[in-house]
């Protein structure tokens, strides 16, 4: 606690609170200024060169004690939270190092897992039989389902450090368009999901991290997959203008719950809908897709369509921001 008085000889209680607080050491200390009636005009200076309280002189001793148990008290709660700010964050710290270096460790065993599977699958080894196929497809599809947790969970470690590389070229966006609907044909067929994509664009060029983008343009296909019914249709559309390009995922399926959309974009966000097949959905996708896209500096929206179904959209700048 700092007792100042504004008229002092040499340095006034006025210079005294800006020495204060560009000091390190002072500056959170709480400053009470005194004051004589006559100097009332220059208590707006005080406060704006950071001044906490005043007493107007004569002093009492009641009311000095009082001010001061105040601010000391306010003091002592500020440290108090900013210690447990400090404690939280080396706490976050530590669970972001821990959640890389786990995802890390189960990622290449789990490669291990689905490659040895997809060779079984092959039958290099020879025919198996129809139990022995179903139970490797199994195997597959549940260490691609592990493996895609295990990249988002290594992203969000990544994205929470601030260490996540982006590593831009001037390529097609509908090139890795195409690519993700090849990668997704088989699982809409099996629900008899029809892939439709119908390009308005009239150049989808752009400066992209090609894995991370790639990564926002599988989760919103795999979405609209997952929480679709059988028979229904799911639309790829792709947009430009000068200086941007779009792709707007829209699906058949139940659409968002309108108090949910909050849950979106947020890490574990989960809304009230489940997959209608019965696939794995983690909540962290779509929290991955929002960072990638603010990496970019572009933009990812969500909406109900008129007609049912959700839609989502990505935009990308042709340009990166800060070039």
């Amino acid at each position: 606690m700092i007792l100042c008085d504004i008229i002092m000889p040499e340095m006034d209680g006025i210079e005294f609170c800006s020495y204060a607080s560009l000091n390190p050491r002072l500056e959170e200390i709480p400053i009470i200024m005194f004051t004589g009636l006559s100097n009332m005009d220059s208590l707006s200076q005080a406060y704006e060169a950071g001044a906490d309280d005043y007493i107007i002189k004569p002093l009492r001793q009641v009311e000095l004690i009082s001010r001061v148990e105040h601010h000391i008290d306010e003091y002592r709660q500020k440290r108090e939270a900013l210690d447990r700010i400090q404690k939280l964050d080396k706490q976050n710290e530590s669970k972001t190092k821990f959640l890389g270096v786990a995802s890390h460790d189960l990622r290449n065993p789990l490669v291990s897992i689905r490659g040895i599977s997809q060779y079984l699958d092959s039958e290099k080894f020879g025919p198996l039989k129809e139990g022995q196929k179903e139970l490797v497809t199994t195997i597959i599809q549940a260490s691609e389902s592990m493996l895609t947790l295990v990249e988002d969970l290594m992203d969000v470690s990544m994205f929470e450090s601030g260490q996540i590389p982006l590593s831009p070229e001037v390529q097609s966006f509908e090139e890795l368009i195409d690519h993700a609907i090849t990668l997704h044909s088989a699982n809409a067929s099996n629900k008899g999901i029809q892939l439709e994509k119908v390009n308005r664009a009239k150049d989808t060029a752009a400066k992209l991290d090609e894995k991370l983008v790639s990564r926002v343009i599988d989760n919103l296909i795999s979405n609209a997959v997952k929480f679709s019914n059988r028979d229904t249709h799911v639309k790829l559309l792709i947009e430009d203008d000068d200086i941007t390009v779009t792709l707007k995922v829209e699906d058949e399926g139940p659409g968002i719950p309108e108090k949910e959309f909050h849950a979106l974009f947020k890490g574990f966000g989960r809304t009230s809908n489940m997959p209608t097949s019965g696939e794995s959905s983690s909540g962290i996708g779509l929290f991955v897709c929002h960072r990638i896209m603010q990496r970019h500096g572009g933009d990812i929206l969500a909406e109900n369509r008129s007609e049912g179904g959700a839609r989502f959209a990505i935009t990308f700048k042709r340009k990166l921001t800060d070039e």
